[in-house]
């Protein structure tokens, strides 16, 4: 049994430095991607290579609190967090979202300007060399992170690769908007291109948003989970559960389980019961940590 949780631990460290590698390499690629495009907005004056450039740059520090945040995880416990650090991570993803929604306002506020009083974009050709460009890298990055943030199953790791897979999305849309702009009398294309970007933050925003806080407050929408249980100690220990409460630390949960025995238990045999469930049940369902509470059967 310690030998199985020894090997937990350690699986559970390796893909902790994969997932902070991973957030580590797409802050520098975020990065650079939004120096670079903001360097060529400069020359050629897009509102939607300017969206664009300032949301990778956003993106890249969204990117270094999800590094702080798994960094958090793999602090040990201590007397003032004696559960963990694990929701430092749902944290980091809740303020990340709240940063992307400020992002989203502002590109909102510049691109309807543009769009109110249109503008000719200087070097076109440039300017759908870089979109294009930034996209395929950022698209690149992001499913390279996704499968990390899978293996992970890390709420602020699954919003990194979101958010890059979004801006490289945006920044096809980009260079799409740039494109008919460009080629066509519809010149108020290039704002409009920043607008979809805007509503793309949103809507990813929203989704962030709702999930870390709903595990911030401990929600738990999981009946099936609770069914697992009961039906694991009935089947198992032939003992009948009474109630399960499930609490949520970061992705994964505590247990408090209160379990039915007879009357007249005696107390030693209970209490070596109870801790065999427990450990059974943590191991089973891949719980953080697991309380057994005996009750009498009739009282």
């Amino acid at each position: 049994m310690v030998s199985t949780e020894k090997t937990k631990e350690t699986t559970r460290f390796d893909v902790l430095t994969k997932a902070q590698l991973a957030s580590r390499t797409s802050i520098i690629t975020l990065a650079a991607i939004g120096v670079a495009e903001l360097i060529v907005t400069l020359f050629t004056g897009s509102t939607s290579l300017t969206a664009d450039g300032v949301d990778s740059l956003a993106d890249s520090m969204i990117s270094f609190i999800v590094w702080f945040g798994i960094s958090m995880i793999r602090k040990p416990k201590s007397n003032l967090f004696p559960f963990g650090y694990r929701k430092v991570e749902v944290l980091a993803a809740f303020t990340a979202a709240l940063i992307i929604v400020v992002l989203g306002v502002l590109i909102t506020y510049h691109a309807v300007g543009v769009l109110l009083h249109p503008t000719t974009i200087r070097y076109p050709e440039i300017t759908m060399i870089t979109l294009l460009s930034a996209g395929g890298i950022s698209l690149h990055r992001a499913f390279s992170i996704r499968k990390v943030a899978i293996e992970s199953n890390l709420i602020s790791l699954k919003l990194d690769a979101k958010n890059s897979i979004k801006d490289g999305t945006a920044s096809l849309v980009g260079f799409a908007s740039v494109l008919v702009g460009t080629y066509s009398s519809l010149k108020f294309m290039d704002a409009v291109g920043g607008m979809i970007i805007a509503v793309y933050i949103f809507l990813m925003a929203y989704t962030a948003i709702r999930e870390s806080t709903l595990i911030l407050v401990d929600a738990v929408d999981n009946p099936q989970m609770t069914d697992n249980i009961k039906d694991f100690i009935l089947s198992r220990f032939k003992i009948r559960t009474k109630e399960v409460f499930l609490r949520p630390v970061g992705k994964e949960f505590n247990a408090e389980i209160h379990v039915l025995f007879p009357n007249d238990s005696r107390l030693g045999d209970t209490s070596k019961t109870t801790k065999t469930i427990a450990t059974a049940v943590k191991n089973e369902m891949m719980l953080a940590r697991v309380i057994v509470i005996p009750e009498p059967e009739h009282d």
